[in-house]
């Protein structure tokens, strides 16, 4: 491969190699991107810090599926498949409707899509969340109760799961860690399920937001089996046959178009993160 490949680009590369693989060891990276041990040794770096790979001893193995990474980290994963999501989602709320917003990157990016839309109610368990839409005129935003995970930024335990069983919402957006046909939703930790059941349980409609790299995979804890779900939206690069199984269950599934990649990948992320750690009141403008 040419020695002037984009980092993104070789990043890419890498992601699929391990994740097809297993595991990569850098002397093959070497030859098979043309650069040196030094940039190899900085890619696997910057792909474990995003929780996509575990260095290890000559190279790097992919990271385990039941890991459960950071909010900041899951950030600059497929940020640009994010928002496409987000945006997309956003076409479905209506005003007057009430909603649930999980915790979440991509919940996240549908709050932002959220913002200048009037009268509608927000419940959600993400502080992220309500920080985004708590001085959007025209919305009102109900934080439930419950203990916030600092990994995700959302409520979890009896609390939380005890407001939303008292309440009854047209909508559910929910993030999930994992989901396939067999397995269903799935998610590597039980703090925040109990919650999420109770999401799916007071919503008229269920709509999960997943990127295609969520599909076909398996963690912990069940959360619901996918028939749960009404509605499901990713990004294209969801294998055919899982998408075709879906939909023979009565799923709507949406695909949406992300815009096209930077080569500033490095940018994206940082903007990613900047997403999440502005001042939400400066960052509100006239809010």
């Amino acid at each position: 491969m040419s020695q002037h490949m984009l980092a993104a680009d070789r990043l890419q590369v890498i992601t699929d190699l391990v994740r097809e693989r297993g595991s990569v060891r850098g002397k093959e990276l070497v030859d098979l991107l043309g650069v040196t041990d030094e940039t190899v040794r900085r890619d696997l770096a910057r792909l474990a810090d995003r929780g996509i790979v575990r260095r290890a001893h000559g190279g790097a193995v992919v990271a385990r599926p039941n890991d459960e990474t950071a909010t900041e980290v899951r950030l600059r994963e497929h940020s640009q498949d994010k928002i496409a999501i987000g945006q997309r989602a956003a076409e479905l709320v209506r005003p007057g409707t009430t909603i649930i917003l999980d915790s979440g990157t991509t919940t996240l990016c549908l709050a932002r899509s959220l913002r200048g839309m009037r009268d509608i109610v927000v419940v959600t368990t993400a502080v992220t969340n309500a920080l985004e839409l708590v001085g959007n005129p025209g919305t009102t935003v109900i934080m439930t109760g419950g203990v916030i995970r600092p990994i995700t930024f959302g409520a979890s335990g009896r609390l939380a799961a005890a407001t939303l069983q008292e309440l009854h919402v047209d909508q559910a957006f929910i993030a999930i860690h994992s989901i396939s046909v067999r397995g269903g939703l799935t998610y590597p930790s039980f703090e925040e399920v109990d919650a999420k059941r109770a999401m799916i349980e007071a919503a008229t409609e269920v709509v999960l937001l997943a990127d295609h790299s969520k599909f076909g995979r398996e963690a912990l804890v069940r959360v619901a089996p996918i028939t749960a779900v009404h509605r499901i939206i990713t990004t294209p690069g969801v294998d055919p046959q899982e998408a075709a199984a879906i939909r023979d269950l009565g799923i709507d599934l949406i695909v949406a178009e992300p815009a096209g990649q930077s080569s500033a990948d490095v940018s994206a992320a940082d903007a990613g993160e900047r997403m999440l750690f502005r001042d939400p009141i400066a960052a509100g403008g006239s809010r």
